[in-house]
């Protein structure tokens, strides 16, 4: 189980970890199948949250911290079956899709699974550079939202080309973001933390655009941007 922290290991056995209760709350009433929850004997006399009875492990404190990922180990780890989806499955008509290019941070690619959970966009598309979906820390900072958010890995370039459906990439300089409101139809491709979106990507764009900056700061988290663009793009 603690070898379910490395990527190899997720994609060798096929499963991924959750940590915390309400992340395993959510799972639990999710597509997802659980394979295992393991707790703690004082938060099973403790917690609020009911889970399978059949699915429960009472291990100690001392375990539970060694399989953990957190600074603070949580009292209950979940074991989850990975749930494919392949590409043929994606449909960007009629909706807003995100679609990320080589996010590097699992925090902000758990943060922008959040995100789009909260306006209610149902797909994200990975480049497969990506960090991968199922690490650890991304499915904390998701705090349950993988379980509503449908996520993909994919060549970008070969998924974008010949759609016909417009592409707003995020980038420094372009059309203000404030002339993009209330949009239907659409996919906000979002870059890289430090480097942005790549020269290779960027010409499959229909159209560039930029969060207006009023003071001095350089730039902005990936997370932070992404959550101003689906703001302003879903609600106005």
């Amino acid at each position: 189980m603690i070898s379910l922290k490395q990527k190899k290991y997720r994609q060798k056995y096929g499963q991924f970890l959750v940590e915390g209760e309400k992340s395993v709350s959510e799972f639990c009433h999710s597509e997802y199948k659980i394979d295992r929850i393991y707790m703690t004997k004082q938060l099973k006399e403790l917690s609020s949250f009911e889970y399978p009875d059949n699915l429960i492990e009472i291990i100690d404190e001392r375990e539970m911290k060694q399989i953990s990922v957190l600074e603070t180990a949580p009292g209950i780890i979940a074991v989850v079956k990975i749930k494919e989806h392949p590409m043929d499955l994606w449909k960007p008509e009629g909706k807003i899709s995100i679609m990320l290019e080589s996010i590097s941070d699992p925090g902000n690619l758990g943060t922008i699974i959040r995100i789009a959970d909260w306006y209610g966009i149902k797909d994200i598309v990975c480049s497969e550079d990506c960090v991968d979906v199922y690490n650890p820390k991304v499915i904390s900072s998701s705090m349950g939202s993988v379980c509503r958010v449908d996520l993909y890995h994919s060549d970008l370039i070969n998924s974008l080309s010949n759609r016909k459906i417009n592409v707003y990439a995020c980038v420094m300089k372009g059309e203000s973001l404030q002339n993009h409101s209330n949009i239907l139809e659409g996919i906000v491709l979002i870059g890289n933390e430090s480097k942005g979106l790549s020269n290779e990507i960027l010409p499959l764009a229909t159209h560039r655009i930029t969060i207006p900056r009023v003071g001095s700061a350089e730039s902005l988290n990936a997370a932070i941007a992404t959550a101003i663009v689906c703001h302003k793009m879903v609600l106005g």
